[in-house]
C-alpha cells in the first residue's frame, strides 16, 4: 500500500521508527483516524482535539499544536494526491532506558494513504459481529492497543467484535461505536466507550437515548448499526 508520512519534519514514503519505541515494545501510544470527502478531511479539528485528549489520558504530550497538525495533514493530503485519503495521526511513547518507563521524547507522525471503502454488501446486507468479554482501560483514549480485537476476529468470520463487560453490559466494537434499535428508539451505550466523532453526528441528527444496554436485550433488538469514520453508518446483520 502506497503511503506518505510526515515524521521528524520530513515527508517520507518509507519512514522508520526505533524497534525500542514503547509503542512497539509495550503498545504505549495513541492515534486517531479520519478520511476525506472530496479531498476535505471529515471533522479534522474534532479528531485532532480527541487525539490530544487521548494523549493526556495516557500521560503523553503532543509536541505539535492542533493548528500545526491541521497544516501537516492538509499538506499530506495535497502531496499524496489520492482520489480520497485515509489519514492517521499517531503519537508513540518514545524511547525507554529500561524498556518500560518512557525516558525519550514522544514521537509524532501523520500518515496518508488511498481510502478504500468497505464493499457495498456491508451496507446493503449488514455486517456480522462476534461478542467478546473485554472492557478497555481508559476507554476515552484511542490507544494503539488493538490486541483483543485482533484475537477475537482471528477466531471468527465476523467483520467486527462487540465488547461487553463482566456484568454483560454492551460497550462498543473493536473499531466502532454501537447503536441498537428497540421499541422504535435508537439506543447507544452511555459509558465505557470511546466518544466517536461519527457517533456525535448521529446524535446531532437523530433522537438517541443514551443508556446502558445489556446483552440480554439483544433478542428484543429491531435493528443495530455501527458508526465510525471508516465504516460511516453501517447496519448490523447478526450478532
Amino acid at each position: 500500500m502506497k503511503t506518505l508520512t510526515y515524521i521528524n519534519g520530513q515527508f517520507l514514503e518509507e519512514p522508520q521508527i526505533s524497534a525500542l519505541d514503547l509503542s512497539v515494545l509495550r503498545g504505549y501510544g495513541v492515534m486517531d483516524y479520519t478520511r476525506t470527502y472530496g479531498g476535505v478531511p471529515f471533522r479534522l479539528r474534532a479528531h485532532l482535539e480527541r487525539f490530544v485528549r487521548s494523549a493526556e489520558l495516557m500521560g503523553l504530550e503532543v509536541p505539535e499544536s492542533i493548528e500545526r497538525m491541521e497544516a501537516i495533514v492538509l499538506e499530506l493530503i495535497k502531496r499524496g494526491g489520492f482520489e480520497e485519503s485515509g489519514v492517521k495521526v499517531v503519537l508513540t511513547g518514545g524511547g525507554s532506558e529500561d524498556q518500560l518507563m518512557p525516558t525519550g521524547t514522544p514521537l509524532f507522525f501523520a500518515v496518508v494513504y488511498s481510502h478504500v471503502p468497505f464493499p457495498k454488501r456491508y451496507y446493503e446486507e449488514g455486517a456480522d459481529l462476534v461478542t467478546f468479554q473485554y472492557q478497555r482501560h481508559l476507554p476515552l483514549a484511542k490507544s494503539t492497543q488493538y490486541g483483543p480485537t485482533i484475537v477475537a476476529l482471528k477466531k471468527s468470520q465476523a467483520l467486527d467484535v462487540l465488547f461487553y463487560d463482566e456484568q454483560g453490559w454492551i460497550r462498543e466494537t473493536g473499531t466502532a461505536n454501537f447503536f441498537a434499535v428497540k421499541g422504535g428508539k435508537i439506543l447507544t451505550p452511555e459509558k465505557g466507550i470511546l466518544e466517536g466523532i461519527t457517533r456525535d453526528v448521529v446524535m446531532e441528527l437523530c433522537d438517541v437515548e443514551v443508556r446502558e444496554i445489556h446483552l440480554q436485550e439483544m433478542e428484543e433488538f429491531e435493528g443495530a448499526f455501527l458508526t465510525s469514520s471508516n465504516k460511516e453508518v453501517m447496519p448490523v446483520r447478526s450478532i
